[in-house]
């Protein structure tokens, strides 16, 4: 048997966990990415340790290493200014004390996935044009041992990676537009 609870944060819900992440991106200015980095594939591997991990943060956790993943991926080449923010963002997870802690069966990992959620409403279309980039270099085809296939992959990344970015551009603008903060056009 399962059971679905939903719950809506409020607008001073919200403000209260944007305040705690604005706060961790401020108390880890001065630190190596690498070691936020480290902290949040801590918490990633913590949760995936765990002996029961609810779905909701089953969800949660695999966003979480989605962002680290997308950061560090080479193949991604991510922007350094989008890197910069996204490794800002992932300090909430390298220092914050939890509000309910990880070891409370059920219940530990709701604090994480509700600022893993905000995080990932910030980089979303990153998030799905990273996403789609890891589909299609997974499928791609790779015979490593000839010389053709070797150079002809990376040339295939990059020309997909051009191409998912310019998608993520225009998902971008249209989103903006949506928000009203789209551009004027005639």
């Amino acid at each position: 048997m399962s059971m679905k609870f939903s719950f809506t944060l409020d607008d001073d819900d919200l403000k209260y966990f944007q305040r705690l992440l604005r706060d961790a991106k401020k108390a880890s200015k001065d630190e190596e990415p690498a070691e936020i980095i480290g902290a949040a594939r801590k918490v990633v591997g913590e949760a995936r340790a765990s002996k029961r991990l609810p779905s909701f943060a089953e969800e949660a956790i695999d966003t979480l290493e989605s962002l680290v993943d997308m950061v560090e991926d080479e193949d991604w080449a991510l922007n350094r200014a989008i890197a910069a923010k996204v490794v800002a963002a992932l300090a909430y997870f390298a220092h914050t004390e939890d509000l309910i802690p990880d070891h409370v069966p059920g219940l530990g990992f709701l604090d994480d996935a509700i600022m893993i959620k905000i995080v990932e409403q910030d980089f979303k279309h990153e998030l799905w044009g990273y996403r789609k980039f890891c589909r299609f270099r997974d499928g791609a085809e790779q015979r490593p041992w000839t010389e053709v296939a070797r150079e002809r992959l990376p040339r295939r990344l990059r020309d997909k990676r051009d191409a998912i970015r310019d998608e993520i551009a225009v998902r971008q603008e249209k989103a903006a537009a949506r928000e009203g903060k789209g551009l004027f056009r005639w």
